[in-house]
């Protein structure tokens, strides 16, 4: 246990480290928001993956495998299609408009009414998300460490802290890139010693009865399809994502990272989901939230166990860091700076971002803790939703006027969150 643990601590070290360095690079605002509009192609994809891949992609999606098999392939698989779609036809011309938020655009084209509105609906989402990576959060720490929530939750915020808001964007990107490279060596290495000891699909498919876990329709064909729509529209109306492709250098560079993203995620998925089915049959009683990191504490040599293990835990972190980054750039960008008597300067906005951040992250912590042991990906789907009425609902009647179709909006709103909950 003490190499279990002296190894993870080591890994939280060094990426704490990484953002660290690349913090003392941050000036002005821009940087911090935009990374100063230099990411190249994999900064692009290091931006995206990094506030997607988290704890519903990781934990939670181990997590509903164990429940329900196939099903829990529908968060990464449509995540992994949104980018596709983002980047094959909208991630040049987003680029090209040289704006900074996704309200920001909506403005030019709708009105103010209909961006700030946007911009709430979207934050909300985003946030239930955030709250999302918290549950995987204590479900990881509370795998290894005998935590209440409560602490488990708090120190999951100290964590995103500790490196988003040193370098904002910049850092984040440099992060992104390091733990999806992480997150696929630990995940394939898992898949690979699964099937070592003899447990490959097959098997898998031959030796568990319940045959509707091999579906992707196991928790119902009208739930599935719509957890499926709601990741795609998500991606187009989350900032966090559109935020990597206004950081590209280039329209073509925020193109080709967003199509990168979309090929490398659904595979993550599938890889997720072999070690949800595995631990079912593994013989040991667990909680399904904790199916990945007991898998990683049960079948890796204690060192390489620690290692992989704060792998999972930075992905988890800074998927929540991302998000959290996101909804602070719009409360500053889209907010702050349109109230008339609110000065903002490049140093306070600075400030503003990095305050509105650590609000943001303590908030969630909280009700990380109110609602651990929830299912994971079910938050996530509901703020997808959340995200996608606000914004695609919003935006998706250019010929109307925007106070006309404001109701449509509230009632997709509903309508969506309803469905997904």
């Amino acid at each position: 246990m003490k190499l279990f643990t002296a190894s993870a601590l080591l890994v939280l070290f060094v990426f704490l480290g990484l953002g660290t360095i690349v913090a003392r690079k941050i000036k002005e605002a821009s940087d911090y928001t935009v990374a100063g509009r230099k990411a190249g192609v994999s900064g692009v994809a290091g931006v995206i993956m990094g506030a997607l891949i988290g704890g519903a992609s990781t934990v939670g999606t181990a997590q509903m495998a164990y429940e329900y098999g196939l099903s829990a392939w529908w968060f990464t698989l449509g995540g992994g299609i949104g980018c596709l779609i983002l980047g094959w036809g909208f991630a040049s011309p987003l680029r090209s408009s040289g704006v900074v938020t996704i309200p920001e655009f909506l403005k030019r084209h709708y009105g103010r009414s209909v961006s700030m509105l946007s911009m709430v609906a979207s934050s909300v989402g985003t946030y239930i998300s955030v709250v999302a990576q918290f549950l995987s959060g204590v479900a990881l720490l509370q795998t290894v460490f005998p935590f209440p929530s409560f602490v488990a939750s708090i120190g999951v915020a100290c964590l995103i802290l500790g490196f988003l808001c040193l370098g904002g964007l910049k850092s984040y990107s440099v992060i992104g890139k390091a733990k999806i490279a992480m997150l696929f060596l630990i995940l394939t290495v898992s898949v690979l010693l699964g099937m070592g000891k003899g447990v490959t699909p097959s098997w898998l498919y031959h030796n568990i009865g319940n045959k509707t876990l091999f579906s992707p329709f196991g928790f119902g064909v009208g739930k599935g399809l719509g957890a499926f729509l709601s990741m795609i529209v998500g991606i187009f109306c989350t900032q966090i994502y559109i935020q990597g492709v206004f950081a590209a250098s280039n329209p073509d560079t925020a193109r080709k990272g967003t199509l990168l993203a979309g090929i490398l995620i659904p595979p993550l998925g599938l890889m997720g989901i072999y070690i949800g089915l595995f631990m079912r049959t593994a013989g040991v009683s667990i909680v399904p939230s904790q199916a990945l990191p007991m898998f990683i504490r049960l079948y890796f040599p204690p060192i390489l166990g620690g290692i992989f293990w704060a792998g999972i835990l930075i992905t988890v972190v800074g998927a929540a860091a991302g998000l959290s980054f996101g909804i602070a750039t719009n409360l500053v960008q889209d907010f702050l700076k349109a109230l008339p008597y609110m000065k903002m300067d490049e140093k306070r906005a600075l400030f503003m971002s990095r305050a509105a951040v650590i609000f943001i992250v303590l908030s969630a912590a909280y009700m990380g803790e109110l609602f651990s042991g929830d299912m994971i990906l079910q938050w996530s789907y509901l703020s997808m939703s959340l995200r996608g009425a606000g914004t695609f609902s919003l935006s998706s009647l250019p010929f109307c006027s925007p106070f006309s179709f404001l109701p449509v909006g509230h009632y997709a709103l509903l309508v969506e969150a309803y469905w997904q909950y």
